[in-house]
């Protein structure tokens, strides 16, 4: 591999294994709702004064759930971390799960990543606040982060992975194994969510667990909660790719939630779980799922919001009796990344029927359409 000092027009040098361009193809979000294609300067890792930036040549970016709710004007980092909503700048490119070839690094120490296949973390935490001293990286509040504008101050783009190249951390560069496409690795990230989802839910070996939302969130938790041991998944749902995702990763029941009245597929539900069940995960939110999910929890059980909105749910506190527990997830913690790899690697992760490819001149088109219609695929993935 030949490697170079490349010196880009009013640029500082940085070490190279190929020539980068000037401009690349980006999807900038650049208001509400407004989505936009355009050729903008590629990221310049090296005045970013961070020593360990590298920069990666994008592969594959998943599209997450949470995309959207940027589209859509919200700021659902902000909400679950800071517990308020932050107003995002205008000139986001989204993209946070991604995974690509290391094509330019900042500082020598970094040179051997050069050429390899990694899934980076798309986030830095500062290690320096109490949250971060205090072993709760996950909740860091000066977190930088890729796909949105958290920690990056003031800039006219701000990075992230729907663009042909994207910058990341040296430090959290994680080699992808050779049995594991790129599209399959660019789920880490939301594996790693998955991960951490699972145990704030406090799964116990043999106890049913419901999942209610069967999206790729709801499909990792079940399967995560499955690889800790859970009893009995019950996984439910209102569209027909989530429900046969679900089947297909041989979950113990799919609940096809469609048409039901809120009584009765609470009694459904009930039956399969007489006892009540031990964990039950929400990715959807809302009054609804909210009374349900805590009239199914049983004793000692755990209910975790994933989907936090700005809304006022009256509890009776009866209902939180023989220790009953609610709690929500944000992001996920530093160890979860590895364990969340080597359950891909191993294949106790199962994502790759979860990905339907698309071009990153579609994306601003799914976009709109999923604003009007819905969205189709189970999980989309953009190749590069």
């Amino acid at each position: 591999m030949a490697v170079s000092r490349h010196i880009p027009e009013s640029r500082t040098l940085m070490i190279t294994n190929q020539p980068l361009p000037a401009t690349m193809k980006a999807v900038v979000l650049e208001a509400p709702r407004r989505l936009v294609l355009r050729n903008i300067p590629v990221w310049p890792i090296e005045a970013y004064g961070d020593r360990d930036m590298v920069m990666v040549k994008v592969a594959a970016c998943g599209v997450c759930g949470s995309d959207y709710r940027y589209f859509a004007g919200e700021n659902p980092w902000s909400m679950h971390t800071l517990g308020r909503h932050v107003a995002n700048p205008p000139g986001i490119v989204l993209g946070h799960e991604f995974a690509g070839e290391v094509v330019a690094v900042v500082d020598e120490k970094n040179a051997g990543l050069l050429g390899k296949r990694v899934a980076p973390v798309c986030s830095k935490v500062c290690g320096t606040c109490p949250e971060c001293l205090s072993g709760r990286t996950q909740l860091c509040p000066n977190t930088i982060h890729m796909g949105h504008g958290q920690g990056w101050g003031k800039r006219d783009f701000y990075p992230g992975a729907y663009a042909e190249y994207v910058p990341a951390w040296g430090n959290g560069c994680f080699a992808i194994p050779d049995g594991l496409t790129f599209g399959e690795a660019a789920m880490m990230d939301i594996l790693a969510v998955c991960v951490h989802v699972a145990h704030q839910g406090n799964v116990q070996p043999g106890r049913p667990v419901l999942m209610m939302g069967a999206g790729p969130a709801g499909n990792g938790i079940a399967q995560a909660a499955r690889n800790l041991g859970a009893g009995r998944i019950v996984v439910t749902d209102i569209a027909d790719a989530p429900l046969e995702a679900a089947r297909r990763r041989g979950f113990d029941a799919v609940v096809d939630a469609r048409g039901k009245s809120p009584g009765g597929l609470a009694e459904e539900l009930a039956a399969l779980a007489p006892g009540g069940f031990g964990s039950v995960f929400d990715s959807v939110g809302g009054r609804a799922n909210f009374e349900l999910g805590l009239g199914l929890l049983g004793k000692m059980g755990t209910l975790v919001n994933m989907a936090i909105h700005d809304l006022d749910i009256p509890v009776n506190f009866l209902r939180l009796g023989s220790e009953r527990r609610i709690t929500t997830s944000s992001n996920f913690a530093t160890g979860d990344y590895p364990w969340a790899l080597s359950w891909l690697e191993s294949g106790r992760f199962v994502v790759k029927d979860w990905l339907t490819e698309i071009g990153i001149e579609d994306v601003p088109g799914v976009f709109a359409e999923a604003a009007g219609a819905g969205r189709r695929a189970f999980k989309l993935v953009i190749g590069f």
